[in-house]
């Protein structure tokens, strides 16, 4: 598998380059909005970056299994699977902000070992290589480092919550950090991964919003894991804890978990 990892990272940039200038195309412009059986919004901007991708994916790699947003799983038995969330943050997406971006991942027996994080209204991209230090625009990027929750800045998409454990045990961290921002979408990652905040928190994830997000933080230096500290994977149960460092986050699981 390591002697293909330039060419996956090459294919992985070059899905990135056709999600930026679909959803680029789209953006600030009046939409069209429909609601999904969960009520969360998508748009054509949502779906036709998705089409976009799983052509490219068909066409270079028919064998690979490909796990969306908008469409059908497909060959989720292969031994690659790419994950893709198209538009992560349509929300944020409809409203104009630009904190939204485009989600790939690739896995290799079910684990990660390309994650990116492509924020095209911010012109920034993360990019995480199993056993590599991460980059955003070509340049390494490191975590904070900061270990004190005293001394973290934390950030939250939303405050959705599905066990009261966990909502209390955010309430606790929130009122200890220094700062506490609301709102983000996967932009917040990449800003722990380059230093910029310490604690992300969130819930009720599926695993397009997630798996991309895996090396991009652990290869700047960042812990990420589901609420009782075990390891993400497709199966997870939707929590998610990234921090920037493992001593922070020790702190934060035992919060939570006490």
């Amino acid at each position: 598998m390591s002697t293909y990892i330039n060419e996956f990272v090459n294919f992985a940039n070059l899905l990135a380059d056709s999600a930026s200038k679909t959803s680029m195309h789209y953006f600030r412009k009046k939409l069209d909005i429909e609601n999904k059986d969960d009520e969360s919004p998508v748009t054509i901007a949502d779906k036709e970056t998705e089409e976009i991708i799983r052509e490219l994916i068909k066409k270079k790699f028919p064998n690979h299994g490909i796990l969306g947003e908008e469409y059908e799983n497909e060959n989720l038995d292969s031994e690659f699977i790419w994950v893709i969330d198209p538009i992560d943050g349509t929300r944020s997406y409809i409203a104009g902000h630009k904190d939204f971006g485009n989600l790939i991942s690739l896995l290799h027996d079910n684990q990660p070992i390309i994650g990116i994080i492509n924020c095209p209204a911010h012109n920034e991209r993360w990019i995480g290589i199993k056993n590599n230090k991460t980059t955003c625009n070509g340049k390494e990027v490191s975590t904070s480092g900061v270990n004190k929750i005293e001394n973290s800045y934390l950030f939250t998409s939303g405050i959705y919550f599905l066990e009261p454990f966990f909502k209390k045990g955010f309430e606790k961290i929130k009122e200890k950090s220094k700062y506490f921002r609301l709102g983000g979408d996967c932009y917040m990652y990449g800003m722990l991964s380059s230093g910029l905040i310490d604690i992300v928190i969130e819930d009720t994830l599926k695993a397009h919003d997630y798996m991309a997000l895996i090396n991009v933080v652990e290869g700047s230096g960042g812990k990420i894991t589901d609420k009782q500290g075990k390891p993400i994977n497709l199966q997870s149960d939707g929590s998610l804890i990234a921090s920037s460092s493992s001593q922070l986050h020790s702190e934060i699981i035992k919060i939570i978990n006490n």
